[in-house]
């Protein structure tokens, strides 16, 4: 199953709804969130848009604007949205930093990414997202120790975000630190149970130093967060059939094969 490693990164909240004034930005800008909260970006986005006209020093609207356009994948209006947010109020730009990284990772930029993290980090080093993002897209640029590095300020900082911890794991393993990965894994499920994808690294981890057992169980794990998960079943498969539980291996192949052909 296919899986989006962007969708796992961290942004900054929405803004809450204005109950204190009556003006017509603030009625576009609450609509805007309860859009939002019924999952129409595209709606959400119109009317903050309507709420930053009537109000273009609103920067919580040019904010929301700029979040609901990262989950359209418009990330190039996304930062034209977030510098505004920089240039009306300094006081949030480091929460716009941190998201002009995330649609700068989006594009696929990471050294400009990784730069955006940084200015966010300069004005506010305690923000344990722009720390982890920062993190993942030196993992994508393949920086592996620096994003290491940058994993472990988040987690000493918040030692409770399950993503930090996957990530952190799939820098160790690509190095090539398998049991020192395992233990990263289990963090993360240890925080979030239901993370699949974190069960199914861990299973990989395992199997590369022959715990064959353990990383069979790993893989399970994985499938029953998600059941659709072909990528673990196919992994569990590849296992039982290494254990020589070859009927069992079988069946993994087949509920890999069927998951798979369920996918758009």
């Amino acid at each position: 199953m296919k899986r989006s490693v962007v969708s796992l990164l961290l942004i900054t909240t929405l803004a809450l709804p204005s109950f204190a004034q009556s003006n017509m930005a603030d009625y576009w800008m609450n609509k805007g969130i309860a859009l939002d909260n019924l999952g129409d970006y595209q709606g959400a986005a119109e009317a903050y848009r309507n709420a930053t006209r009537e109000n273009p020093s609103a920067y919580m609207a040019w904010n929301n604007l700029g979040l609901d356009l990262l989950n359209l994948e418009m990330y190039n209006e996304s930062i034209e949205a977030f510098e505004k947010v920089i240039s009306i109020e300094p006081d949030f730009a480091w929460a716009a930093w941190n998201n002009i990284g995330l649609a700068l990772a989006a594009l696929g930029s990471y050294p400009q990414a990784i730069d955006a993290f940084n200015q966010s980090l300069e004005i506010n080093p305690k923000n344990v997202k722009a720390w982890n993002n920062k993190g993942f897209s030196l993992l994508r640029f393949g920086q592996i120790v620096e994003s290491i590095e940058s994993f472990d300020e988040a987690i000493r900082l918040d030692p409770t975000i399950s993503t930090t911890w996957y990530y952190k794991g799939l820098a160790l393993l690509s190095l090539g630190n398998s049991r020192e990965s395992v233990a990263a894994f289990d963090n993360a499920v240890r925080i979030d149970p239901s993370f699949a994808m974190a069960w199914n690294y861990k299973g990989l981890a395992l199997a590369s130093i022959n715990q064959t057992q353990e990383a069979i169980e790993a893989f399970e794990n994985a499938t029953i967060a998600d059941p659709n998960y072909s990528e673990a079943w196919n992994n569990m498969g590849l296992m039982l059939n290494a254990a020589g539980r070859y009927q069992d291996a079988v069946d993994a192949f087949d509920k890999a094969i069927a998951a798979n052909s369920t996918m758009p």
